[in-house]
């Protein structure tokens, strides 16, 4: 039996194959970028990008916080700008293709890096920087160990030539600040310490959205200021005429299935820690015992739940 055995060099074949590799990888990546950074439309001119629920890492290219932005008749207010200079890129060219109105405010919720890192991208746009009156302290005394940290962390080398964007407005602890959009009016409010002591929250009284970072959805939160506080904070917010919450991390829920599961854990690590003081026990005894199972099972638990309860028994020790 004859065969037919087509004239097909080893060499075209490997410039063939080459062709192949490189239109797939180009493929690839054109994929995988156009679909890396979503933003979706959770009310109508209310535009959110989700962080995953993970710390930041190469992999996630710390993308871990929600961002996002808030359109009215004529201008724009972006709310947090990510973790990298590359996520404040991608935010601002997302904003671009959404709308061509101007970008009027930013409003910076916090000190954590993985909310401001991205700010310098927008400098350029003549905006109006808001933060907290505790913002500017917050970042300028940590700004060079949160640039290290997230460096180490994600290995971008832009992260090294970042530089300090500060609010050029603040709102002080306690008070609300409204801005006009245009028909659309925005409540800056300043919270006293909580998760950090430096907390702003956007409450978009068009829809009553109410985006914080003093609330985390399906992830432990992490206290780094005072659990009393931010406990206090919370109960002021289950008073607040809010329809639906936009956590600094996590998924969209209503208010009261948003704050609740954090009520519940606060109040469990304030009770268990009071009878390790009133025991004479000591801290080591408390991160070992206080409150360890994962009731509301949330994500990164036991990675943050012992710091949570050396926060709460240091604070609990000056009742």
């Amino acid at each position: 039996m004859n065969h037919y055995i087509p004239n097909f060099s080893t060499k075209k074949f490997k410039m063939s194959l080459s062709f192949l590799f490189k239109t797939l990888f180009l493929i690839f990546f054109t994929v995988k970028n156009s679909f890396s950074f979503e933003i979706n439309e959770v009310a109508k001119g209310l535009f959110v990008h989700f962080g995953q629920q993970e710390d930041s890492n190469s992999k996630n290219n710390g993308d871990i916080a929600n961002i996002g932005f808030i359109v009215g008749s004529q201008s724009i207010v972006v709310i947090d700008t990510g973790g990298t200079p590359e996520i404040g890129m991608k935010l601002l060219k997302k904003i671009k293709e959404t709308s061509n109105l101007p970008i009027s405010h930013i409003v910076i919720t916090h000190s954590h890096p993985d909310h401001f890192f991205g700010t310098e991208a927008f400098v350029g746009e003549n905006v109006t920087i808001i933060g907290h009156e505790n913002l500017e302290r917050a970042l300028i005394t940590n700004f060079e160990f949160y640039k290290n940290l997230q460096f180490n962390l994600i290995r971008q080398d832009s992260i090294k030539k970042t530089k300090l964007i500060i609010p050029n407005q603040t709102v002080e602890s306690g008070k609300i600040k409204t801005i006009d959009i245009g028909n659309r009016e925005i409540e800056i409010k300043a919270w006293k310490s909580g998760h950090t002591d430096n907390d702003l929250s956007i409450y978009d009284k068009k829809t009553r959205f109410f985006w914080s970072e003093n609330i985390f959805v399906e992830r432990t939160p992490s206290i780094r200021a005072s659990i009393k506080g931010w406990k206090s904070n919370l109960d002021e917010a289950l008073k607040m005429d809010i329809d639906t919450i936009i956590p600094g991390h996590g998924p969209l829920k209503k208010k009261n299935q948003a704050i609740q599961p954090m009520m519940n854990y606060f109040d469990r690590l304030i009770k268990e820690v009071r009878k390790f003081h009133k025991s004479g026990r000591t801290l080591r005894d408390a991160q070992n015992l206080a409150a360890p199972k994962n009731v509301e099972k949330w994500l990164l638990f036991d990675s943050y739940h012992s710091s949570n309860v050396t926060k709460t028994y240091t604070e609990l020790e000056w009742e």
